[in-house]
C-alpha cells in the first residue's frame, strides 16, 4: 500500500473560502480510513459499487431521455410544458430553503448522503493502495452541508483502470444502495399503515360565515378528526349526507374521534346550494344539500391511498421520485404527507410520520445523488470513470486525447439535455411547442 497520508509533509490549505462556502480540511482521522480499507469486505464492496455505477447511470440516462421526449415530443407537450411553467424553477435545485418543496430538515439527509459518499471513496482508495491526502467538511457559513475526501489525483490517473474505476464508483454505489434500502423500508412501513379509526377523515373545515354556515366549525370539529357515526349509524363516507336520508335543518348527533377519544356533538345540518349552467341553453339549475362544513376523505379512500403507495412499484418503480410529500399535486396520494399522516397508525405508533418522512428524504437524496453523479459528465464521478473506462477498454487503441474528446462530447450533449429540461419550459417561445 502507499505511504500513509499522515507521513505526507506536503503543505495544504486547512481552510478554503469561496464567498460564504468554506472547505475545512484535516488529516486527523485518516487512520480510520486505513483500518476500514483493510477490512475483507472492502474489496468485494468495491467491486459491487463498480457494478452498480453503470446501472445508476443508465437509470439517469433513461430519465433524461424520457423527460425530454415527454416535454417536447409527445402529443401532450404543450399542456405538460404549460404545467411545468406553473412550478417554481427553484424546484430543480436540491437545496432546502431555496427549493420551496424541500423542508429544512432535508439538510440532514444531504449531509448523511454526502458523508457516506465521500467516506466510500476514501475507504476503497485505501483498499487499493491509493493515498488519501485529506478529509473535511463543507460549510455554508456555519452550516455543514457536506463532506469530502481528497484522493491523490496523480495516483488516481496512473493506477490500473479497474482500481481507479472502483474508487470513483464507490460514492455513487453506496448512495444507490442506501437509497434502495430506504425506499424498501419505506414501502414496508407504509404497507403496515392503517386508518387510525373506522370513519370518514376530516382534512379541512369550512369557516363559518354569514353567507355559508359551517356546523362543523361551530361544533369544534378539527382537521385530523374522524366522523364515526351520525345518529348512532356508522359512517365511513360523508357522501351519505347527499343520499336523501338526511335533510337541511335536521338536528343530528355526530360521533367524532380525536386522538383516540370519542365525543358526540349535536349539529344542525346547514344548507349548501350548487348551481350548474347548461352550456347549450344557458339555463341554470340549483340543487341544495345538507351541509356539515368539512372536506373529507372516506375510510375506503384512506385504505386505497396507503395500499396504492405501497404497491406503486408494480406499475412504475421510478414514480417514487416524483411522489414528493410536500408537492401539492400529489399530497393527497401520499399517506405520510402533512395532510394525511394524522389519519394513519402503524406498529411504530406516534413515530410513524417521523420515520416515514425520514426514510423518504434519505431515499430521495441518496438516489438522486447516485444516479446523476453517475452520468458521464466530466465534472462528476461518472464522467471521470467514463474517460478511464474508454482508455482501459481501448487497450492503447484509444488515446488519452481521443478519450478526453469523447468524454467532452458526451458531457456537452448531456448538459444541453439537462438545460432544456430545467430551463426550456421557462424560456418563452424558445423550446415550448406552440
Amino acid at each position: 500500500m502507499s505511504e500513509s497520508p499522515e507521513g505526507d509533509a506536503q503543505p495544504y490549505k486547512a481552510i478554503t473560502r469561496w464567498f460564504v462556502i468554506f472547505m475545512v480540511r484535516t488529516r486527523k482521522g485518516l487512520g480510520l480510513l486505513d483500518k476500514l480499507g483493510k477490512w475483507r469486505v472492502s474489496k468485494p464492496l468495491g467491486w459491487l459499487m463498480l457494478a452498480l455505477m453503470p446501472i445508476a447511470g443508465l437509470v439517469a440516462l433513461y430519465l433524461v431521455a424520457f423527460l425530454v421526449s415527454v416535454l417536447y415530443f409527445s402529443p401532450q407537450s404543450a399542456t405538460i410544458v404549460s404545467n411545468v411553467r406553473t412550478i417554481s424553477p427553484l424546484a430543480n435545485f436540491l437545496l432546502p430553503g431555496i427549493n420551496p418543496y424541500l423542508p429544512l430538515s432535508v439538510w440532514l439527509a444531504i449531509v448523511v448522503a454526502v458523508f457516506i459518499h465521500e467516506a466510500s471513496h476514501g475507504i476503497v482508495a485505501r483498499n487499493v493502495g491509493m493515498k488519501v491526502k485529506a478529509a473535511g467538511v463543507v460549510l455554508l457559513a456555519f452550516l455543514p452541508i457536506g463532506a469530502f475526501v481528497e484522493v491523490d489525483d496523480k495516483e488516481l490517473k496512473q493506477s490500473r483502470s479497474r482500481d481507479s474505476l472502483r474508487v470513483l464508483a464507490a460514492g455513487s454505489g453506496i448512495n444507490f444502495v442506501v437509497g434502495i434500502a430506504c425506499i424498501l423500508l419505506l414501502i414496508l412501513t407504509v404497507s403496515s399503515m392503517t386508518p387510525a379509526a373506522k370513519g370518514a377523515g376530516i382534512y379541512g373545515v369550512v369557516p363559518d360565515s354569514p353567507t355559508l354556515h359551517s356546523p362543523a366549525y361551530l361544533a369544534g370539529i378539527q382537521p385530523g378528526d374522524f366522523v364515526l357515526a351520525i345518529n348512532n349509524s356508522p359512517v365511513t363516507d360523508l357522501g351519505v349526507l347527499h343520499s336523501g336520508t338526511y335533510y337541511i335543518g335536521e338536528k343530528v348527533n355526530v360521533t367524532v374521534w380525536h386522538n383516540g377519544n370519542t365525543r358526540v356533538v349535536p349539529i344542525t345540518l346547514a344548507n349548501y346550494t350548487v348551481t350548474t349552467v347548461n352550456e347549450t341553453s344557458g339555463q341554470s339549475t340549483s340543487v341544495s344539500y345538507p351541509f356539515l362544513g368539512v372536506d373529507q376523505v372516506s375510510y375506503a379512500s384512506l385504505q386505497g391511498i396507503s395500499s396504492g403507495y405501497a404497491t406503486l412499484y408494480k406499475d412504475s418503480p421510478l414514480a417514487y421520485i416524483s411522489y414528493i410529500p410536500t408537492f401539492q399535486r400529489v399530497e393527497q396520494s401520499i399517506p405520510f404527507s402533512s395532510d394525511l399522516s394524522g389519519f394513519y397508525t402503524s406498529p411504530l405508533g406516534a413515530l410513524t410520520p417521523a420515520v416515514t418522512n425520514t426514510l423518504f428524504w434519505l431515499f430521495f437524496v441518496n438516489f438522486n445523488l447516485a444516479i446523476f453523479n453517475s452520468l458521464p459528465i466530466y465534472l462528476m464521478d461518472g464522467g471521470q470513470a467514463f474517460e478511464i473506462f474508454l482508455r482501459g477498454a481501448g487497450k492503447g487503441r484509444i488515446s488519452e486525447d481521443l478519450a478526453r474528446r469523447l468524454t467532452t462530447g458526451t458531457t456537452l450533449a448531456l448538459v444541453f439535455a439537462l438545460f432544456i429540461l430545467i430551463a426550456g419550459p421557462y424560456i418563452t417561445g424558445a423550446f415550448a411547442p406552440t
